[in-house]
């Protein structure tokens, strides 16, 4: 348990090595993972799914989209049947928010 504990702190601290290792992962640990480290873990709703489907081009389905905020960072992850299919590199933030037309952006 400290060795997964240790890992999450590692995964978690570098957004950048953190979305290498979440391809393939189930989201139930990933949900655990960020809870544990104050990490965000966004389902989209259906109008920010779209949105984020006409910027960002045709993604497999099906498949869900989830944000993973970590600091001023976000991966996004596609899963599908509790599994991460896909993790993107790290984003900005203000990015993602200016892309879904949030008003914090």
């Amino acid at each position: 348990m400290k060795f997964i504990l240790a890992l999450l702190c590692l995964l978690l601290a570098s957004p950048a090595f953190a979305m290498n290792e979440l391809q393939g992962a189930p989201l139930a640990k990933v949900q655990e993972m960020a809870a544990a480290q104050g990490a965000n873990l966004e389902k989209l709703n259906e109008a920010d799914t779209a949105t984020m489907d006409a910027a960002t081009g045709q993604r497999p389905l099906p498949s869900t989209i989830y944000l993973l905020t970590i600091r001023s960072s976000v991966i996004l992850l596609l899963e599908h049947d509790g599994i991460v299919v896909l993790s993107t590199d790290p984003a900005p933030l203000e990015t993602v928010n200016k892309v879904l037309g949030r008003t914090d952006a």
